[in-house]
């Protein structure tokens, strides 16, 4: 089953009859939603899954106190503090395991000396994988989106926060326009970064270039109408994003933060920039505009990497072999 502070999401994405549960969980002191998981946990659940730092020691706390293991669900790199009691807890004694997405990830938290690395399990995110997308289809959304047939579509997604750098993306589209090349960037989400990055278009007289539409539920279909999907992000385990727009054959151009460099390499499935390298994300993102056989090539190979690595089932094979040892312990 599935805990929530806003069924609403998952009710309107899942084609499911899964329990939805909602809690308020409104802040790590709400003891009442404490109360509440414990009874729950104690009479239904053989592991729980955190996924969010407040889940983390809510549902921690309801776990340890229902008797139930639980395995922390940690997507980013993120260093945990040593001497802060709530992270002791929530990273050290509540969690029977923690489960990422990255090998960089379990790197950064084993430099923590109260963290066991051998609970640390790394599972890599399965996506979707449908391969190219017909080029009638691809006609389609660029209309829809009034994509000019003669710019090049770049495409990102994600909350608009400021580790995902997107206003990278609004000081690199001059450098593709002064090379006579026309560029349409759009980027899907929503974020307090939003007049930070809408100051940078302006700066850049790029109003009509750069658009930021808010959230979009059919994204992975954009990802295979655009020509480039950017990811300039300082922070990421893999990203869902890249494997996304790589399911589809798009090529991608992104920093290598996380663990972007654990699966893909530079020039061969992905362009990849150093992670606080603007110049070289830039231009990446012009080699990448500049060539159609470098994004078919690319894209082409991208894709056979997520279908050897970053499949469904190989995920859940994976984390049900885990969850089956995890809950045995118990």
């Amino acid at each position: 089953m599935l805990v929530t502070r806003h069924p609403d999401v998952f009710i309107r994405r899942l084609e499911t009859d899964l329990p939805i549960i909602q809690f308020p969980m409104r802040n790590e002191a709400d003891i009442g939603s404490v109360i509440r998981m414990t009874g729950l946990f104690r009479n239904n659940a053989d592991v729980i899954i955190p996924t969010r730092v407040r889940d983390y020691w809510l549902a921690g706390m309801a776990a340890r106190l229902a008797r139930v293991p639980v395995l922390l669900r940690l997507g980013v790199v993120r260093r945990v503090r040593d001497d802060y009691m709530m992270d002791k807890l929530r990273y050290g004694k509540f969690p029977s395991g923690i489960l990422v997405n990255a090998i960089a990830i379990r790197e950064t938290l084993s430099q923590t000396p109260w963290i066991n690395p051998k609970n640390i399990h790394v599972i890599y995110n399965g996506v979707d994988a449908p391969g190219f997308t017909e080029i009638s289809e691809k006609q389609k959304i660029r209309k829809e989106l009034e994509i000019p047939d003669d710019h090049i579509f770049i495409v990102g997604a994600g909350r608009l926060a400021i580790e995902k750098r997107w206003g990278w993306i609004a000081d690199a589209l001059p450098r593709i326009q002064q090379s006579g090349l026309q560029a349409t960037a759009i980027v899907f989400g929503e974020g307090s970064e939003r007049p930070i990055i809408e100051h940078r278009i302006r700066e850049h007289g790029l109003e009509t270039e750069f658009l930021l539409p808010g959230h979009r539920s059919d994204i992975d279909k954009i990802f295979g109408a655009a020509d480039i999907v950017a990811l300039p992000s300082s922070n990421e385990g893999v990203s869902n994003v890249m494997l996304e727009a790589m399911g589809r054959g798009t090529m991608v151009v992104a920093t290598d933060s996380g663990g972007a460099r654990e699966k893909f390499t530079d020039g061969e499935n992905i362009l990849l920039a150093g992670n606080n390298d603007f110049d070289g994300f830039a231009d990446r993102l012009l080699r990448a505009a500049s060539s159609a056989d470098l994004r078919r090539t690319i894209g082409a190979n991208s894709f056979e990497t997520v279908q050897n690595h970053f499949t469904w089932l190989k995920m859940i094979y994976t984390l049900e072999e885990l969850l089956i040892q995890i809950a045995g312990n118990k």
